[in-house]
């Protein structure tokens, strides 16, 4: 199994997600962070399964998504580790704000 490398800034996504959905219903904004943590682990165990985002976007780039419910997990995968990037609403326009070429190695160099 490959190593596992999760950008900070994705515990500021799983609480403001659990925060938004937790304001209808706190016992699906539990379940939602629970199925999102599983599908990381999906990530670690088996890293290609996901789409590669270059077929989304209009730049070149090696990450790749998986959507999971109503968000989308963003990663990369590296030759030890699958670093995972961001957790986003699959209904935001997410390519563009998150992976504009100039912020992606500001994260991952």
């Amino acid at each position: 199994m490959m190593k596992l490398r999760i950008n900070p800034i994705v515990a500021e996504d799983m609480k403001n997600i659990k925060e938004y959905i937790a304001e209808d219903n706190e016992e699906m904004a539990v379940k939602t962070i629970q199925e999102i943590y599983a599908q990381i682990e999906n990530i670690q165990q088996f890293p290609h399964m996901g789409a590669d985002l270059a077929k989304r976007v209009s730049f070149r780039t090696d990450y790749k998504y998986v959507i999971c419910g109503n968000y989308v997990v963003l990663y990369k995968v590296g030759k030890e580790y699958v670093e995972i990037y961001r957790i986003a609403s699959r209904y935001y326009r997410y390519p563009a704000l998150y992976f504009h070429k100039r912020y992606l190695k500001s994260f991952f160099l």
